[in-house]
């Protein structure tokens, strides 16, 4: 499961034009770890209740099969990547919400391998959405009822280190925390 964990994050890259491929080199990766690190929570807390990894394996044959959010938050800006398995291939991208409250929040862009996500490859920028993520009884949820009522099936498991410190490597979440992803920069937004 690590392997996969560590190419879900591989997957988001570095160094694919996004935010961030126009500054001036970075600087080392240690130093950029720590200096996230220094702001983002490593486990999910009252005040980044989002934070985490979350699966939902329901239905699933091996845990490689898992749905996935491996998130980081920063305040009400949320920055992370997903991943889910259907029809026998792996989608996987990533993804900007806001937080409204501490069990709500809305996922405003996103790109990734185009499937039922997302029509928006990440080297061609973001698409902007406009859907739930929401805490229910500790899951997260990335549907509505009908009735509006939420849905959650994801669960809290522990994010390892490695995951966390690559995530938190990536330019494009480093700006994403930095900045409020409605006015980011060309390629992180809109």
């Amino acid at each position: 499961m690590m392997v996969v964990l560590l190419g879900l994050v591989a997957c988001t890259g570095a160094g694919d034009g996004q935010v961030g491929s126009d500054a001036a080199p970075a600087a080392p990766v240690a130093d950029a770890v720590a200096a996230v690190s220094d702001a983002v929570p490593e486990a999910p807390q009252a005040r980044s209740p989002f934070a985490g990894q979350w699966e939902a394996c329901e239905g699933t044959t091996s845990p490689d099969e898992c749905s996935r959010y491996v998130l980081l938050q920063q305040g009400d800006r949320i920055c992370g990547a997903w991943s889910y398995f259907a029809t026998g291939d792996a989608y996987t991208g990533r993804v900007i919400a806001r937080a409204t409250s501490s069990t709500e929040a809305r996922r405003t862009h996103i790109c990734g391998r185009p499937g039922s996500e997302t029509d928006t490859e990440c080297e061609d920028g973001w698409q902007t959405i406009d859907k739930p993520l929401r805490i229910c009884d500790g899951k997260l949820g990335d549907l509505a009822r009908a009735d509006g009522s939420c849905f959650a099936d994801y669960q809290a498991v522990p994010l390892a280190n490695e995951v966390r410190d690559a995530l938190q490597a990536e330019p494009w979440v480093q700006e994403c925390l930095a900045r409020d992803p409605d006015v980011a920069p060309k390629g992180a937004g809109s």
